[in-house]
């Protein structure tokens, strides 16, 4: 089960709740969705102004909103989960969805131009620009992150990354040239294995969201499939570990009856029953294939999601219907 707290700040005391909650229905992993356009909520002590300056946006109506975890609050937290036999997967969410830490450290970005926190949701253009500065400032950042998670597994993001910016950027342009890149999504490929690659140096497998597998696929990357089941099958089918979160089944921030609002066009009713049924195995897969499904997830986006008791209604009861589709064999 997946947690947003970039868009909508939950404290870690809401956050306890919420393993509580994921040790109840048996399920195993929590993943910790961190940092995004609109907040980056978690203590890195050699760079502060990720938390000082990327951790708060100014709203529409003027007031500032935001929150962090301190790292002692980190430890606390993944002590807690380990005790109920929960692993803490965090995300750091890279290329894209990072104008949070650009407004931070504007050198990280493609026009060097300064940004604010977004106030907005949807997808931002604003990327990370592949440069050995923004590699050492990430590889710096990951060495924090794998100090305060013993997780096997870092989810490295990967998603909705618009390539207008690297395309424009004349160190892209040389970069395709030096590299032999031929697309955006080729760039995306070699940005995302420098990360996999230095995790792998220090023990930790990769988790990618299913576009980042567009401009090529490492055999240690662990497929994350969200638009549908269709990037797993491709991984699968590839060799890749892979975890099923299509969001027809598994996105909790969805409605789940029509009493219930739909904040947004792209948004389906997602009913207990629906849960139910959800299999992270896919019919298009052979049975050997299908070995390389290794389990299945709930996301629960917070941009409509404002408060502890919103919070609550999205997840329960769907958690148990998802803990009992899970269970199946």
């Amino acid at each position: 089960m997946h947690l947003d707290v970039s868009r909508h700040f939950f404290s870690k005391e809401i956050v306890k709740q919420y393993i509580d909650t994921l040790a109840k229905y048996q399920l195993n992993y929590f993943h910790w969705h961190l940092t995004d356009d609109q907040g980056w909520r978690i203590e890195i002590k050699k760079y502060p102004k990720l938390t000082e300056v990327g951790a708060w946006r100014k709203e529409k109506d003027s007031t500032t909103y935001g929150g962090f975890y301190t790292q002692d609050d980190v430890h606390e937290i993944v002590k807690y989960a380990s005790s109920k036999s929960i692993t803490v997967i965090p995300e750091i969410d890279l290329p894209g969805h990072s104008t949070a830490a650009i407004a931070a450290y504007p050198f990280l970005g493609c026009t060097g131009k300064p940004v604010s926190v977004s106030n907005r949701w949807g997808i931002h253009k604003d990327i990370l620009c592949p440069t050995d500065t923004t590699f050492h400032f990430l590889f710096n950042v990951l060495d924090e992150i794998c100090a305060l998670f013993p997780s096997p597994y870092i989810h490295i993001g990967g998603d909705e990354v618009p390539k207008q910016q690297w395309m424009q950027n004349p160190f892209c342009k040389q970069l395709m040239k030096e590299k032999n890149l031929k697309s955006g999504e080729q760039i995306q490929h070699y940005f995302m294995k420098q990360l996999e690659d230095y995790l792998l140096t220090k023990g930790r497998r990769s988790i990618m969201w299913g576009e980042a597998i567009r401009g090529g696929i490492n055999d240690s990357t662990l497929v994350m499939s969200w638009r549908g089941k269709g990037a797993g099958i491709k991984g699968a089918k590839h060799g890749n570990q892979v975890i099923m979160a299509p969001r027809f089944y598994c996105y909790f921030d969805y409605p789940q009856t029509a009493k219930d609002k739909k904040h947004a066009w792209w948004m389906t009713y997602i009913p207990v029953k629906k849960v139910e049924r959800f299999t992270p195995k896919s019919k298009l897969l052979s049975a050997e294939q299908n070995k390389n499904i290794i389990g299945g997830e709930a996301t629960l986006w917070t941009e409509y999601v404002t408060n502890e008791k919103e919070l609550w209604h999205q997840l329960v009861p769907r958690i148990a219907a998802l803990g009992k589709a899970l269970s199946k064999p």
